[in-house]
């Protein structure tokens, strides 16, 4: 196995009714069953959920504070984290809920050290809640999440299959990168994360892997399979 432990982030996006917005259950319980499937592979997981399918703070309405609106943002990831916690304990796996701002009875406060031997004792760990700053993007959240757990990569499950020069949903000719360095990313404004996550993990030479998000594609990568693109 490539990867010993892994940090994975997943958008909001992926928990979301199809039309309506909101929590799907029957979508966390397909997260749940990719997510324990990789576990069962031999490898420590820990996750951190966005929560667009029910609040962004960048789509505020114009009379917001941008702080108030991130907050709703942060608190919205509650939800998502909560449900994929206890779908994987349906599925037999013993899973913790961790989050930047503690909830009593509900959420531990996070802390990396605790984090690291739950999961050597083969428990996985979901993140909620970002770093509990606004201005700040779960996927930055992701890169300093992964940094304190000491994951070999931060693994981004995406709706198109790694890293292209531009939108490829709208530019027909966008070129897809199989490898990138920080670097590159950063001096083309590689949008797959957004430049401050980038740069997180370019100062800590943490790699990341960005893939498509379908069924089955997240134990093809962690088998070797080469798809998506990396960046390290």
């Amino acid at each position: 196995m490539l990867y010993k432990r892994i940090l994975l982030k997943l958008s909001g996006e992926y928990f979301r009714q199809s039309k309506t917005g909101g929590l799907d259950f029957n979508a966390v319980k397909k997260i749940a069953q990719e997510i324990v499937s990789a576990f069962k592979l031999g490898v420590q997981i820990a996750v951190v959920v966005g929560a667009g399918n029910i609040f962004r703070g960048r789509n505020k309405p114009e009379w917001f504070d941008r702080v108030a609106a991130d907050n709703i943002g942060i608190v919205a990831t509650y939800p998502n984290a909560m449900a994929l916690v206890e779908t994987i304990h349906h599925f037999g796996v013993s899973a913790h809920l961790m989050s930047a701002l503690a909830l009593g009875g509900i959420s531990r406060e996070i802390d990396a050290f605790r984090a690291r031997k739950l999961l050597e004792k083969n428990n996985l760990i979901v993140f909620a809640g970002g770093t509990g700053n606004a201005y700040v993007t779960t996927d930055t959240a992701a890169v300093l999440r992964a940094l304190e757990i000491q994951a070999d990569a931060l693994f981004k499950g995406t709706t198109v299959d790694g890293v292209y020069s531009a939108d490829p949903k709208v530019d027909s000719s966008a070129k897809k990168y199989s490898r990138l360095t920080y670097s590159q990313v950063l001096k083309s404004s590689l949008r797959a994360m957004d430049m401050t996550a980038f740069a997180l993990a370019r100062d800590n030479n943490l790699p990341l892997v960005i893939f498509k998000w379908e069924k089955g594609n997240l134990c093809r990568v962690l088998k070797g399979e080469k798809m998506g693109t990396i960046v390290r």
